[in-house]
């Protein structure tokens, strides 16, 4: 029995997904979460076999849960499915582990040999993101290949570019309102980028976020 957990900000497509999945005999859907930081917790307390991961979902989004997975649990198979082929969000899961990365629009019965084949040990790649991939593993002579280039990965603290940023204004004495200005944010997005950088680097307030960016170098 392969176990699964299905994390996606949309009710109607989780509950979907989990009900097509549970058609095949092989296949126990074990939880679903919303967000990146839901399916952390799920993963913690049901230690599923392979997480159906999509990228664009609040709080925790999905390439940071991907490398917290990664991370804490790297027995866990982990499958991107998501509306989004850009060019940056492949590179990201690609680059942070990501064991498949799928398009939405894949038929039901692909999206089945899919998860068995991953659970297997199998990596597979939609074909329009393996074909830019595969035109980004070998970088033209004296470029930096787009890997190098990706500003956005997740450092060894879970921070990304953005967070960096908001970190680099909070030791300025920036509000929230005022680094939401600044980076074409809203407030209340600050707001939730700043709890989860206290969450990922075990920081209580501002002013530790401040003295820890400091002593570890990020800004």
């Amino acid at each position: 029995m392969i176990r699964i957990a299905i994390a996606d900000d949309q009710t109607l497509l989780r509950e979907m997904l989990s009900v097509m999945l549970t058609q095949d005999e092989e296949f126990e859907v074990v939880g679903e979460a919303g967000n990146g930081e839901d399916i952390i917790k799920l993963c913690r307390e049901k230690n599923p076999d392979v997480v159906l991961l999509d990228i664009k979902m609040p709080a925790y989004d999905g390439v940071y849960a991907l490398h917290a997975l990664k991370r804490d649990f790297p027995g866990i198979k982990v499958i991107m499915l998501t509306t989004f082929g850009d060019e940056k969000n492949a590179l990201n899961a690609y680059s942070s582990g990501a064991d498949g990365y799928i398009l939405k629009d894949i038929k039901p019965c692909i999206l089945i040999m899919t998860v068995k084949c991953i659970y297997e040990g199998l990596f597979v790649m939609h074909g329009s993101i393996n074909a830019f991939i595969r035109g980004q593993v070998t970088s033209p002579s004296g470029k930096a290949s787009a890997f190098e280039a990706v500003e956005d990965l997740y450092d060894e603290y879970g921070l990304d570019r953005i967070d960096r940023k908001i970190i680099k204004l909070l030791i300025n004495g920036k509000s929230n309102k005022e680094i939401g200005e600044a980076l074409n944010f809203s407030e209340g997005t600050i707001k939730n980028r700043i709890s989860r950088i206290l969450s990922v680097t075990g920081q209580k307030d501002r002013t530790q976020i401040a003295v820890f960016a400091l002593q570890n170098n990020l800004v």
